[in-house]
């Protein structure tokens, strides 16, 4: 468990951390003249065979930025407030803080008690009290201490020890918000910081987020101790192999393999603190988030300006890219750093495929429930297909997870989206019909673009490319030349069409048809009119056209695949081999096998081929 401290500044949150550890966490040579926590301060104890590990904030206005980089919502808050000065503007900011990012669970300890009499006491904690109706610790201990004098620190303790055995456990995949980073001889680079989520253990590959380089857990230090994995809850430290030497810094992230997405801009669910002016469009901000800070700006979606104490949706954009994923808490800050505005949930890092205020978009938001993926699961599905790699990366999730959410919500799987079964049906229904009607009013037509049919699919043309790879699977659909028919349509061909194709056809009654420049020539027709009567044979299937100046009658070619067939079920073929066997120039040969590599029915690999699609890809 991690425990982090908050509260005013000289209200004794570094002796408390002291008298409980043993450990001074003002570690810079100004903290200790200046007599106050600048930077991040940690140390650790035991408490009832359970380790705990405290991340120690600054209580000053000009290091919040280095208080809101301690704290992570999983963690106990253990917040300070002197019972000489009672509550004070940074008590209720931090306060405010460990709201915004979703802080739990914690305890009050009221220090310096020794300094004054009870009934003042009684009157600090009742100030608490209030402060604190209506947040996490409205029903929480207020422990009274005094590190002079030793009263209330076991009572402390006990409530600690309890808290970090109830500590929950996280199977998200591994996260670790880097706030330290050093070098230690003959071991390299070591990183410390919060495990955010998931496990790490000696011998895991982990991504670093800023670059994406992959690097291994050469060694864990887990709450100062030797270890063998960390978890969520922990404070770790990783030793890292193959760390890159310059450039890694805190703000930085440990992720797991397969879970990086940087992104400059996200949608979050803002609430503007009491007493704040209102929010305004393009308004520029502070953005922390964890151990990382950016400069960005805030894009308004619900309305003109955000008022204090209210709530809203909103786009952040930032200078450089975060490591953000749907659930982590954001705090913003004004530009001058000065006071706290407000924060929340990010609730989805996804770029906006239509304007940022289309209703849609508006509704993808809405639906959005930042502690439940299977809910938001279920409500984006029903609005469209769901891209499934891109929905785990997000939530990170691990792909079993996410599966497993999917299941629960009888969802189905089309090219890698999620959807519901009824939607996937009913876009099926609707391309059929749309096909079969298509056929009857126009008979000579090859069938319809996938575009075309998504166009005319209306409420169902998100679904629409799923819909069809499905039923090209099933065969219910086929798909030629870039168009989708029905298996029994045949394009009815025009008159004149058939009459053009007739002259031509006996000179393509060959494996080595004449080019277009000598068919014109015997036939003494323009070039022109000529290859346009081709292309319309072509689109009709009477011929294939498999280079700008060659068309094949379809029989033809398919002897000449048949011939690739035979030559590559005894080993990779060449030109050569291909020329020779099927009797033709290499002119030809060439022209027809980077048709067949075109179309997928041949792979080439240096001078052979390969054999490595159906034969109908390159005679339909």
């Amino acid at each position: 468990m991690i425990v982090a401290l908050a509260g005013h500044v000289d209200h004794g949150k570094t002796s408390i951390v002291r008298a409980l550890t043993g450990v001074d966490t003002d570690r810079l040579a100004e903290e200790k003249r200046r007599g106050l926590t600048i930077d991040l301060g940690f140390a650790y104890a035991d408490f009832g065979g359970v380790r705990a590990g405290f991340v120690d904030v600054p209580g000053h206005h000009r290091f919040i930025h280095n208080m809101v980089a301690g704290i992570a919502d999983h963690q106990h808050a253990l917040m300070a407030v002197a019972a000489d000065d009672g509550v004070m503007p940074q008590t209720r900011e931090h306060l405010e803080i460990l709201e915004l990012l979703g802080v739990q669970a914690g305890v009050v300890a009221m220090t310096k008690t020794d300094r004054v009499s009870s009934d003042r006491c009684a009157v600090v904690e009742g100030d608490i009290r209030a402060l604190t109706a209506g947040t996490f610790l409205r029903n929480a201990e207020v422990i009274r201490v005094s590190t002079a004098t030793g009263t209330g620190l076991a009572a402390l303790r006990r409530h600690l020890a309890h808290a970090a055995r109830t500590t929950p456990a996280c199977d998200r995949p591994f996260r670790l918000a880097v706030d330290r980073v050093f070098s230690v001889r003959g071991s390299g680079t070591v990183v410390t910081g919060a495990v955010v989520a998931g496990q790490a253990r000696v011998g895991d590959p982990v991504v670093l987020a800023s670059s994406g380089a992959r690097l291994r857990v050469r060694g864990l230090r887990v709450r100062d101790q030797a270890a063998e994995q960390c978890r969520r809850g922990d404070r770790a430290g990783v030793n890292l192999a193959g760390a890159p030497s310059a450039g890694l810094a805190r703000g930085d992230w440990l992720l797991r393999p397969g879970h990086r997405e940087p992104v400059v801009s996200f949608a979050m669910r803002l609430r503007v603190l009491p007493g704040r002016p209102p929010l305004k469009h393009n308004t520029p901000l502070h953005v922390h988030h964890a151990s990382s800070h950016r400069r960005g700006r805030a894009l308004l979606i619900d309305s003109a300006s955000v008022p204090a104490n209210a709530t809203a949706n909103i786009d952040v954009v930032c200078d450089d890219a975060l490591h953000v994923k749907v659930g982590d808490r954001v705090v913003l800050r004004v530009h001058d750093r000065q006071r706290t505005l407000g924060g929340g949930p990010v609730l989805d890092i996804a770029p906006p495929t239509k304007r940022r205020r289309h209703p849609a978009r508006l509704a993808r938001l809405a639906a959005v429930r930042p502690d439940d993926a299977a809910g938001t699961l279920a409500a984006w599905a029903v609005a469209e297909p769901v891209d499934a790699a891109a929905f785990r990366r997000h939530w990170n999730h691990s792909e079993a997870q996410v599966e497993s959410l999917a299941r629960q919500l009888d969802l189905a799987l089309a090219r890698g989206h999620w959807m519901t079964q009824p939607a996937l049906a009913a876009a099926t229904r609707a391309a059929r019909r749309i096909l079969a009607n298509h056929h009857h009013a126009a008979p000579a037509s090859d069938g319809l673009t996938e575009r075309e049919l998504a166009v005319a699919a209306g409420r169902w043309a998100a679904w629409m490319p799923f819909a069809l790879a499905i039923l090209a699977e099933q065969g219910a659909v086929r798909f030629q030349n870039g168009r989708h028919t029905l298996p029994g349509h045949r394009a009815k061909v025009p008159g004149e069409v058939a009459r053009a194709f007739a002259e031509v056809a006996p000179l393509l009654d060959s494996t080595r048809p004449p080019s277009l420049g000598d068919i014109a020539k015997r036939l003494k027709r323009p070039l022109a009119v000529l290859n346009a009567d081709l292309k319309a044979s072509a689109a009709f299937g009477l011929a294939v056209r498999v280079s700008a100046n060659r068309y094949f009658l379809p029989a033809r070619l398919g002897e000449l695949a048949d011939i690739a067939i035979a030559l590559a079920a005894k080993a990779p073929f060449t030109v050569r081999a291909f020329r020779d066997a099927a009797g033709v120039g290499r002119n030809i040969a060439i022209e027809v096998l980077e048709h067949f590599d075109a179309n997928g029915f041949t792979r080439r690999q240096g001078d052979t081929r390969r054999v490595v699609g159906e034969r109908d890809r390159v005679t339909a």
